[in-house]
């Protein structure tokens, strides 16, 4: 629970940073860059200290092995959600269905889906920004009895914001479990949003 509040409490600082120097272009800049910086050391560190618990072979493949099945959870899990939405708010099942399969990956989903849609672009970007939000949330307490199940919330993420999270509360063998899932749909997303929106019959 403490984890979790001081989760909330950086979020609500980041939040209230990024308003007070908003209009200012050289703070936004130094503190985006300085943000940037300390999350690659961070993920360095991190890494380091994944690679340590892999002994052999055989380690390295029984990870990949569990990633790839919570990758097709996590695909699986994201197609229902959007048909569910779409059902619900008797909207477009395809754009949904690729909204909910940016599982995370924000930058890419918004940017892609404004070249079709502005409407499923704005969506598409917040939607996924938030289920990153809800990762940092949301783990910690899940963690506690499904902490490989739950890596399916963080999505892309996992590999890389949401990471740290995901490593503090479980342990490296998890932390390397989400890593691979994360870099998996990484590669992923930008393949399947643009079959979902343009090949699907």
């Amino acid at each position: 629970m403490k984890t979790i509040f001081i989760i909330v409490i950086i979020f609500v600082i980041g939040l209230g940073l990024g308003v007070l120097f908003y209009l200012n272009n050289l703070a936004v800049f130094v503190l985006s860059k300085t943000i940037e910086l300390l999350v690659y050391i961070l993920l360095s560190l991190i890494t380091i200290s994944m690679v340590n618990t892999v002994n052999s072979f055989k380690d390295l493949i029984n990870h990949i092995n569990i990633s790839i099945k919570v990758v097709i959870s996590t695909i699986s899990g994201s197609i229902a959600g959007g048909l569910l939405a779409a059902v619900i708010l008797n909207s477009n099942i395809r754009m949904y269905i690729a909204i909910a399969l940016g599982m995370g990956f924000y930058t890419f989903t918004g940017s892609y889906l404004a070249t079709i849609n502005r409407y499923f672009a704005f969506l598409g970007f917040t939607v996924n920004m938030f289920r990153e939000v809800a990762t940092f949330i949301i783990y910690p307490l899940l963690s506690r009895k499904y902490p490989i199940e739950a890596i399916t919330i963080g999505g892309a993420t996992t590999m890389d914001t949401t990471l740290p999270v995901i490593s503090k509360v479980t342990n490296n063998t998890i932390a390397m479990i989400a890593f691979i899932h994360g870099f998996i749909l990484t590669l992923t997303i930008p393949v399947i949003i643009p079959v979902i929106v343009h090949l699907w019959i």
